[in-house]
């Protein structure tokens, strides 16, 4: 995931806008999935670029183990040897519960639709240096960029 920072939502480019306002802060990230292989230079000021990966039932180590953000089946415990900084639990119920491994007892939730982005966007707070729990009680907002048909 790439996230760079944007003046407002808009057509500057990304697949999708985070917004996260609140009464004392404020950010606009835009964010785009990017494959391992793809070009490192960003167009843009960049913000923050991290490894998301989706532990599958089964799964051995593997990526997860050196993930930034790792999704989990949330019947089941992440891997043991996750050492990345957000976590999310996909649960039954369509929900995804994000924690912050240096902020215990902070939560926050996600719709599944959702749940890709406000993590990418909860690590790109983190490594701003501004606190997860502070998100609690701000609005996030997702847009995603239109779709263009040919």
């Amino acid at each position: 995931m790439r996230a760079r920072l944007v003046r407002s939502p808009g057509s500057d480019g990304g697949d999708v806008h985070v917004t996260a306002d609140g009464p004392h802060d404020a950010l606009s990230l835009a964010l785009a999935r990017i494959h391992v292989t793809d070009d490192p230079s960003p167009s843009c000021a960049l913000l923050d670029e991290h490894l998301a990966v989706h532990q599958a039932e089964g799964d051995a180590t593997g990526w997860a183990s050196a993930a930034d953000v790792l999704f989990y089946d949330g019947t089941r415990r992440p891997l043991t040897g996750f050492y990345g900084l957000v976590a999310c639990a996909l649960e039954p119920d369509g929900r995804c519960t994000i924690t912050v491994r240096d902020e215990p007892g902070t939560t926050l939730a996600a719709s599944l639709d959702d749940a890709v982005w406000v993590a990418s966007f909860v690590h790109a707070w983190r490594v701003s240096r501004r606190r997860a729990a502070t998100l609690m009680s701000m609005r996030i907002t997702v847009r995603r960029a239109p779709t263009i048909v040919p």
